[in-house]
């Protein structure tokens, strides 16, 4: 189980933060890019177009990160939250200090997030390890989801 814990941890390390080694298994290895790196190049305004009227933007996509990292954290400490999903899209707009705020939340979640999976002893409950591993294709759509926004709205 270690390994396959380490495993989890890496990729969701190279989808967080960016690829530190010789592999890259989801994310391009040039330049590396995880979520938090991308996002933190481009500006608030960048962050709150939406391509399309009424579509997501790049702020939507990372508040939805950060708030669906929450909701992981309340399963790890033992509760059982009903969350709003729409909850998690209600930002679209953000201004600077917004923006690097939520870029800081993000990280800050992602940290309790990886923490919270290394320290866990008990994997044993199916629906738990499950929903764990989801969040490495969840991860990867929005990092997908976000880099063909800033490419659409450059």
């Amino acid at each position: 189980m270690e390994a396959i814990i380490s495993s989890l941890l890496e990729l969701l390390d190279e989808l967080y933060i960016g690829s530190a080694g010789k592999h890259a298994w989801v994310i391009d290895m040039k330049p590396g890019h995880g979520f938090t790196k991308t996002i933190e190049q481009i500006d608030a305004l960048q962050a709150s177009a939406p391509t399309v009227e009424g579509g997501s933007t790049i702020a939507a996509h990372t508040e939805h990160l950060r708030w669906s990292i929450r909701v992981a954290l309340e399963f790890f400490d033992g509760k059982m939250p009903s969350p709003d999903w729409s909850e998690s899209w209600k930002i679209h707009k953000v201004n600077d200090d917004e923006w690097r705020k939520l870029q800081q939340d993000l990280l800050s979640a992602y940290k309790d997030l990886r923490a919270a999976i290394a320290e866990r002893k008990d994997w044993s409950n199916e629906q738990f390890r499950q929903g764990t591993l989801a969040l490495i294709p969840h991860a990867a759509y929005h990092l997908g989801a976000i880099k063909q926004l800033i490419i659409a709205t450059r």
